[in-house]
């Protein structure tokens, strides 16, 4: 019992009704389910009272018997006291389940201090790598069968048995109302779903009143081969900087038309269009990835003793070790201008130069476009450049406009705001969706200006729309199994067969490869970080003795990470909206992308390795980029020319 007062304990024995200690204490997991060798788990703790209810005014400890917390230098030590308690609750997040001698075991014992009665809860324990269960079979299925849309719900269904006790039946309930109705009621989800829709129907608008055509017509007077329609499009897709979905759905409908006409297959303009936006968003100065990345980072210097720059600073100083990044632009850029390719990228280009067939055989593309074609009984009109060139251009004003309005209201400061905090503080998937309704708009009243009529121009945005319905069910589910990756504890679990080889020159590339299999297995890049940021950033700075520069690679480690896993991934969201924009199989997209991601990863080891033991960022870059260049000369191909000369 706690030490009593000898005015509380007079107050007592006159009779005083001041509420007396709790007589129980409640212990729950926050997640349904056994409980994951290697896998830390969320305690929610209940002091109640004699009959049973909450006691709210309890604000005392609780002890603990069979949790352990791991400290910010990986040691492992038992949590004996918790608290205090707010309103009779406790939430502790992050416990390992371990017994007296840190092996693993599913039983927490919790007690208040003086009380005979005490909680606990017992879990049938699983070994770790069943967390990487769901992912796999959703991978596995998707490249052996190239059924999207059935993989991934085994994927779901298969972590849902996991988590509710081997029941298939009621797994695949919770399959159905909770982690496919979830994806949908999540907000910015939601946003993406209408952005995406919205500027379907944009493109299905500008299709009808002949933009694309004109479009087309136009950059066909200074780009009439296959390697000016690459180079275009990379040159397009870098300059878009601020935000990796605008890029793949403003870039991949854009250039579609263009590079179909050019012979270039849509493997390979999913693979331009995918292999720009995430590494360009992921260095330029302002950009979505930018914001969650400062916000990641910053709370992670706060608890690292020592004086450190601002998160914003220490991101920027972060770019240049960037090595994923970097080298995937300069591949992109390679393969454009050399016409080269590797695996089956190369038998895709040689079966759409010499047949015409953007698509193979049989391809299922994730989105195809009709509505140009949606009442062949009237007569296309002429093609008009501006019919596509203003919609766009608005669509990237009003997406500024956004950022900038939604950043400068979330903003407490009356000072004046620098730009970096305004765009750090953004809601870009609000600033997406007006700015996809506004261009919409623009579409609809310049067909309406050139006396189109109003019902066609609503049928091609509806037919616009209606193209994404099975890439949006296909991105549903990519959420879907992302969040069932989360529940299990795949993440955490990758993340601690990493940490048990961590030596301080290694951390960089531990840090790459580790985000990379995250990313792969769950399909978030922003969840890797999450993951991993608070991880791995305080022991680069504990382990490098005072070593900045490898703290500095070892953020822009998780980050290439990140992307690369999400290049490799059927289930990134990132991946299956390059094969909507594109018009592509998503299978298709990502057997063709994966020999290049894997080409670059292999190149960045060795740089982080550097990186790590303290070479120069200006020295490891150009040698990497050597090594690239080197080896995809090697490794790579150029398609016969055609009999006119054509390449």
């Amino acid at each position: 019992m706690r030490p009593v007062s000898p005015l509380l304990a007079l107050l007592l024995a006159a009779g005083s009704s001041l509420h007396a200690e709790p007589t129980s204490v409640a212990i729950d997991l926050a997640s349904p389910g056994p409980i994951f060798t290697n896998v830390p788990v969320t305690l929610e703790l209940v002091a109640r009272n004699e009959s049973g209810s909450v006691d709210d005014s309890y604000d005392g400890f609780v002890l603990l018997d069979g949790a352990w917390r791991r400290s910010s230098d990986g040691d492992l030590a038992p949590l004996t006291t918790a608290g205090p308690l707010v309103n009779g609750r406790l939430t502790l997040p992050n416990v390992l389940v371990l017994d007296d001698n840190g092996s693993p075991s599913g039983t927490i014992t919790a007690r208040i201090q003086g009380v005979e009665l005490e909680g606990n809860i017992t879990r049938t324990v699983f070994p770790g790598f069943l967390t990487l269960l769901p992912a796999l079979v959703a991978i596995s299925l998707a490249l052996l069968s190239r059924q999207v849309i059935l993989s991934l719900f085994c994927g779901i269904w298969v972590g849902a048995i996991l988590l509710h006790d081997l029941d298939p039946l009621r797994a695949f309930l919770r399959t159905t109302d909770t982690y496919l109705v979830g994806s949908l009621a999540d907000d910015d989800h939601a946003h993406i779903v209408l952005f995406s829709l919205s500027l379907a129907g944009m493109i299905g608008v500008v299709m009808a009143t002949g933009g694309m055509r004109g479009v087309v017509e136009l950059v066909s007077r200074y780009a009439r081969t296959r390697r000016s329609g690459q180079l275009s499009t990379w040159l397009l897709g870098c300059l878009i900087f601020f935000d990796d979905y605008t890029n793949s759905l403003l870039v991949g409908n854009t250039m579609r038309p263009f590079t179909d006409r050019l012979r270039i297959s849509r493997e390979k303009l999913s693979f331009v269009v995918d292999a720009t936006a995430a590494p360009v968003a992921t260095i330029g100065v302002i950009s979505t990835w930018t914001a969650y990345q400062v916000g990641v980072i910053d709370d992670v210097l706060e608890k690292v003793p020592g004086d450190h720059d601002p998160a914003y600073v220490f991101f920027l100083r972060s770019i240049p070790f960037a090595v994923y990044s970097f080298l995937m632009l300069l591949l992109v850029l390679l393969v454009g201008w050399t016409l080269r390719d590797i695996g089956p990228m190369r038998a895709a280009e040689r079966r759409c130069r010499d047949t015409g067939a953007v698509l193979r055989e049989g391809a299922r593309p994730l989105a195809e476009p009709d509505a140009e074609r949606s009442n062949p009984s009237e007569s296309p009109p002429p093609p008009r450049w501006i019919n596509a060139a203003l919609p766009i251009a608005c669509l990237v004003f009003f997406t500024v406009l956004g950022l900038w309005s939604t950043g400068v209201e979330a903003l407490d400061d009356t000072r004046a705001p620098k730009l970096r905090d305004i765009i750090g503080n953004a809601d870009s998937y609000r600033a997406l969706l007006w700015s996809s309704l506004g261009a919409s708009v623009v579409a609809i009243l310049l067909g309406l200006v050139q006396r189109q009529r109003l019902s066609t121009l609503l049928d091609s945005w509806v037919g616009g729309a209606r193209s994404l319905v099975f890439a949006l069910m296909v991105l549903v589910l990519a959420w879907a199994i992302s969040r069932m990756s989360r529940d299990v504890g795949a993440g955490h679990y990758v993340a601690s067969l990493a940490r048990d080889v961590l030596s301080g020159e290694l951390v960089p590339v531990i840090a790459f490869v580790t985000a990379g299999v995250i990313a792969f297995a769950t399909g978030t890049s922003y969840g890797t970080m999450a993951i991993l940021v608070p991880i791995l950033l305080p022991l680069a700075f504990s382990l490098s003795d005072g070593d900045e520069a490898v703290a500095l690679a070892t953020a822009a480690a998780v980050l290439g990470g990140s992307v690369f896993g999400d290049h490799c991934s059927p289930i990134s969201d990132t991946t299956v909206l390059s094969s909507m924009a594109c018009g592509a199989d998503h299978i298709d997209h990502v057997r063709t992308q994966l020999p290049y991601a894997l080409l670059v990863a292999a190149v960045s080891v060795p740089c982080y390795v550097l990186l790590g033991f303290g070479r120069p960022w200006w020295l490891v870059l150009p040698v990497g980029a050597g090594a690239l260049v080197a080896l995809f000369l090697l490794l790579s191909r150029r398609p016969q020319e055609t009999p006119n000369g054509e390449r």
